[in-house]
């Protein structure tokens, strides 16, 4: 598995978002500048967190972005999924009959093993753990590296 660019931006741009604190309402030039985003690819970065209900959008000049909800009800774990669907670590995870071997394959419940430990491993962090972590270690509020 590979964390996507898109997911990368999307996860900065949420944490972003939390350490500003969630009743802020974050302009998107804003977010463009401090995470190095263009505003075409920020738009390819929100539209699907923003349909989903992590972030909510406002059009207007005093428009921007805020978290849809509280950072300890959004988990890493669903912004991944949001931004680049289900974990899958091999085609015969995507489903049964998706490879003729699943039933018999030897490694087939290793792939299976490793999705449930990663999922469980995002599931497991919540955007407010994870401000929680870059505050601890004084990490810049502006710049978000992954």
């Amino acid at each position: 598995m590979r964390i996507l660019s898109v997911t990368e931006a999307g996860i900065r741009t949420v944490l972003y978002l939390a350490m500003e604190g969630q009743d802020r309402r974050i302009s998107g030039l804003e977010i463009c500048r401090t995470q190095e985003i263009t505003p075409a690819f920020l738009i390819k970065v929100t539209r699907p967190l923003v349909q989903k209900g992590i972030l909510a959008a406002t059009r207007g000049a005093r428009g921007g972005f805020s978290l849809a909800r509280p950072p300890e009800r959004i988990t890493l774990l669903e912004i991944v999924e949001t931004l680049q669907g289900p974990l899958v670590f091999n085609d015969c995870l995507l489903g049964p009959g998706t490879c003729t071997r699943d039933m018999n394959c030897p490694v087939h419940p290793v792939w299976k093993q490793i999705r449930r430990n990663t999922e469980n491993i995002l599931a497991g962090w919540s955007v407010r753990d994870l401000v929680t972590s870059a505050r601890a270690r004084s990490v810049p509020w502006e710049r978000i590296h992954l």
